[in-house]
């Protein structure tokens, strides 16, 4: 140990002002089993750890931008369907992570995949995907536009979509709506789905996966970007958990649109500022550069996805 820290002998000569420096400037030399040695080690190592802590509470480990993407236009909607059975989409019957992309989806996920290059350039990246099909197709769309510089793939149960229970694809539209008005009077973040899971249970996966973060971003060569595809509640959820956002701000949040970005730009204080528009009702949430001019729809049904 004595040997590894003693590539660091020269912090001694910033800090340890009581020693003599003939003592300091021979530390490389003296034998592994001297008192002074390990003394002298075990300030050196404090020092290193001191180093370290400050360079990652100022950012310096830290990717240059975390982006969140929601996946692309998928099937299982009446917006993506024309084929209805008792009011329901024929797509909807098909389980929720095994929906495809649509036909304009796939444009979608090219052209972010353009516009993720465009903001990344040649640096090194890392992408975390949901394990729905929606976000892996999304994903693979996007890829390619990284083929030159080879990308890293993690997918993570974690960034899966919020559940809202198997009443999604047996109940009457009369039903939805009904559950959908409980939701808006409950409160959408507390809001828990019949056999379904609320926005809080999400936060809470959110957060553990963010110190899945933290530790690679500990690990030696650590990509320069994270890309996220995910889904838009785990998106609200990531921004909400981030910036420390309340309860009432998250109520003011609204829908990302098929394969739009959110893009989170490291500072100069080694803190994050979300610089791509987010879409929300005013005022501007803490850490947020600008809100969308039209924020879009409205509560209720339209955070699914």
């Amino acid at each position: 140990m004595a040997a590894f820290f003693r590539k660091h002998w020269g912090k001694m000569l910033a800090t340890a002002t009581a020693t003599p420096f003939a003592v300091v400037a021979s530390y490389p030399f003296l034998p592994d089993d001297w008192e002074l040695t390990r003394q002298m080690t075990e300030t050196i190592a404090n020092r290193v750890r001191e180093d370290s802590l400050r360079h990652w509470m100022a950012g310096f480990q830290r990717p240059n931008r975390i982006i969140l993407v929601r996946h692309a236009q998928t099937h299982g909607y009446s917006h993506t369907c024309a084929c209805q059975v008792e009011g329901l989409p024929v797509c909807s019957m098909k389980p929720e992570m095994e929906r495809p992309l649509t036909e304009e989806g796939k444009v979608q996920a090219l052209a972010t995949g353009v516009a993720l290059r465009e903001i990344i350039g040649n640096e090194t990246v890392s992408f975390f995907c949901s394990p729905y099909k929606a976000c892996k197709q999304t994903f693979q769309y996007i890829s390619g536009s990284f083929s030159e510089v080879g990308v890293r793939y993690t997918e993570d149960p974690r960034l899966r979509n919020q559940y809202f229970g198997d009443w999604t694809h047996t109940e009457t539209p009369e039903v939805r709506k009904q559950l959908e008005e409980k939701q808006l009077k409950v409160g959408a973040f507390y809001y828990k789905w019949p056999q379904g899971e609320s926005a809080a249970d999400v936060y809470d996966r959110v957060s553990s996966f963010m110190e899945t973060l933290y530790r690679k971003w500990e690990q030696p060569r650590s990509p320069q970007n994270f890309v996220i595809i995910t889904h838009n509640v785990v998106m609200l959820c990531f921004l909400m958990r981030w910036f420390h956002w309340d309860v009432e701000t998250f109520h003011r949040l609204r829908r990302f649109n098929g394969a739009q970005i959110a893009v989170m730009e490291k500072q100069s204080d080694g803190s994050y500022r979300l610089v791509s528009p987010l879409p929300c009702d005013p005022p501007i949430p803490q850490g947020v550069r600008e809100i969308a001019a039209n924020p879009g729809i409205q509560r209720g049904n339209s955070r699914r996805g």
